[in-house]
């Protein structure tokens, strides 16, 4: 494993990007989000909540934040109240990690056809994309809620999903996360894959740095 550089992506077709916390600097919003809503509640988030609901889609996610904590909500209605706290913000306040603006339009410059892989309702994904001006540089979006929402990132399902979306070999894709267990879904699929440093996930960087094929601490020292 070593750190990316631009030259690295000759390689490959394609790539599969993470949004929350590989792209976007928001897993702190879904942070805040998480303790408002548990705190109207009466209680408060740890590692394992934040852990588990990473690289859940938002279906299993409310499925999870009910049977934990015995709420008497249906999975609909959490939901409904999650999106309705978030967005906004992706439509106008949450911006790129610096330097993903300038990778993205070289990987394309390069001939490289790009997709997200996301956790996020199709809805915030889009909105984020445009907000950020580069929704135009993807060939499509696919969420585990395409999936049926009964399936998590650990599974390689969504990457293969991602990857016929595009017409690319999984052999032919690199694919880009955040977390740990999203990145062993990848790997589990027989992708080559980026582990990207985030704060919120940054207990598992050097342990997901073990199976990653390259690594992204800083967008911004991705180079030539």
């Amino acid at each position: 494993m070593r750190d990316l550089r631009l030259s690295d992506l000759r390689n490959y077709d394609a790539l599969i990007l993470d949004l929350d916390g590989t792209m976007l600097d928001s897993m702190g919003v879904w942070n805040e989000v998480d303790e408002i809503f548990l705190g109207k509640r009466g209680f408060a988030v740890d590692r394992e909540y934040t852990d588990t609901v990473k690289s859940c889609s938002m279906t299993q996610s409310a499925e999870y934040t009910i049977r934990r904590f015995g709420l008497s909500e249906t999975p609909d209605e959490v939901i409904a109240e999650w999106e309705e706290t978030v967005e906004e913000e992706y439509k106008s306040s949450i911006r790129l990690k610096e330097g993903v603006r300038e990778f993205l339009f070289a990987a394309k410059e390069m001939g490289l056809k790009l997709t997200c892989a996301t956790a996020l309702s199709a809805k915030n994904a889009v909105n984020s994309l445009k907000n950020n001006g580069v929704f135009s540089l993807f060939e499509n979006i696919t969420t585990l809620e395409d999936l049926g929402g009964q399936t998590n990132k650990n599974d390689p399902a969504i990457f293969f999903k991602a990857a016929a979306k595009i017409g690319a070999e999984p052999s032919r894709c690199l694919v880009f996360e955040d977390v740990y267990g999203a990145l062993e879904g990848a790997k589990k699929g027989g992708f080559d894959s980026v582990i990207v440093y985030d704060e919120l996930s940054s207990k598992d960087y050097e342990k997901a740095r073990e199976i990653a094929d390259f690594s992204v601490f800083d967008w911004t020292d991705v180079q030539c």
